[in-house]
């Protein structure tokens, strides 16, 4: 996140042991309503925790964001949209699994560029210019050796 220029030291991080215990505290924070979104990365999500966490997002009016191996595409999820992101050069493709609306078949490429806060991570240096070397004059003793 700070890549994009996100502050993390607005975020809170609350490392789970088990799933049931991340699940649990996914959902008390998007209860709250004290969060503007909560990010959730867990591989395997029965789909009963899935529509509480979408009813806990709908009703503290917080984003919800579950992140998941590509392989669960395959299930199903009571989510209003699911993505499946895969990197492109300079990019990433963004395929719609399920939304509202029609179909989308073909994926949306969105170009990434590099991070102004990557490009200026280093201050430059100034260096003044060196000067012009000046011509030197060559000991009479080298100049006949080297003749």
């Amino acid at each position: 996140l700070a890549y994009w220029g996100i502050d993390p030291s607005g975020f809170v991080t609350l490392p789970a042991p088990r799933t049931a215990d991340a699940l649990w505290a996914a959902e008390q924070a998007l209860r709250a309503g004290t969060c503007a979104a909560v990010l959730l990365w867990q591989p395997h999500v029965r789909a009963d925790a899935l529509r509480r966490l979408n009813l806990a997002a709908q009703s503290g009016q917080a984003l919800f964001y579950l992140f998941r191996p590509a392989a669960a595409a395959r299930d199903a999820s009571p989510a209003p949209l699911r993505l499946a992101l895969a990197p492109k050069r300079d990019g990433i493709d963004v395929t719609f699994v399920k939304r509202r609306g029609p179909a989308r078949d073909m994926p949306l490429f969105v170009p990434l560029s590099p991070s102004p806060i990557l490009l200026n991570r280093h201050a430059r240096v100034d260096r003044r210019a060196s000067a012009a070397p000046q011509p030197r004059s060559v000991p009479a003793a080298i100049a006949g050796a080297v003749a």
